[in-house]
């Protein structure tokens, strides 16, 4: 019993003699070789591994943010229509009745009417301003608290932005889409195509911002009057 007890100890004893030793000398010597080494970079990768954080990747769904754009851009657009048998789009560029259109559908010395996307009432207007040389027009119903939008800022629009078009005639809103072809000074080109039915019609970013104000060629592509040049006509 007591030799048991003896051998007990001293397996005890040389068990922890055995692990001093090792750790003041094995352990130093293997820290230093390769293959311990690459098991620490692998120890430490791992550990990194682990506190890296998912990454969340962020879709947009680009029908349904053109969807959002056409529903909340087209209560700013109008049907604009005088007694010289002519009818187009305006912009409502304030909440108390300013509307900004084509001075080509609004010739001197006929009335002038605007179809508001609220109702079919059609409102009188009068023309507060005319630019010939330019085509554009300002108009003024007795309204309140009209649907407005913002206007993208100058320099903003570049090659390859998407653009929505919308236009308003007798029988609803008309949606175009396409992207900005080039800048040229006062003139933004378009991949757009559209018809003369179209006239007045308002381009906006996919954001819901005014562009500017379409200018249909005859071939119907579509030219865009900058909204930098609309702010000037209207003294903003």
């Amino acid at each position: 019993m007591i030799k048991r007890i003896f051998l007990i100890i001293c397996i005890f004893v040389l068990g922890a003699a055995g692990g001093i030793w090792a750790q003041a000398f094995l352990l130093p010597y293997l820290a230093s070789t390769p293959a311990f080494q690459d098991l620490k970079f692998i120890q430490e990768w791992n550990a990194r591994t682990v506190l890296v954080q998912p990454v969340s990747r962020i879709s947009v769904d680009e029908p349904a943010a053109l969807e959002k754009t056409v529903e909340k851009s087209s209560k700013t657009v109008v049907l604009v229509q005088s007694s010289a048998l002519r009818k187009g789009s305006g912009l409502v560029v304030t909440s108390d009745g300013l509307i900004l259109t084509r001075a080509s559908l609004v010739p001197s010395g006929f009335g002038v009417s605007v179809l508001l996307d609220q109702g079919q009432e059609k409102i009188p207007a009068q023309v507060l301003k005319r630019d010939a040389a330019n085509n554009l027009a300002l108009l003024k119903v007795d309204k309140n608290n009209l649907s407005t939008a913002g206007f993208v800022n100058e320099g903003e629009l570049r090659p390859g932005m998407k653009l929505v078009l919308l236009a308003r005639n007798d029988t609803g809103t008309v949606v175009n889409e396409g992207i900005v072809r080039s800048v040229t000074g006062d003139l933004i080109q378009s991949t757009m195509t559209e018809t003369a039915s179209s006239t007045g019609a308002t381009v906006f970013t996919v954001e819901g911002r005014v562009a500017g104000i379409a200018a249909i060629a005859p071939s119907g592509s579509v030219t865009v009057i900058p909204a930098s040049f609309l702010r000037s006509f209207l003294g903003l």
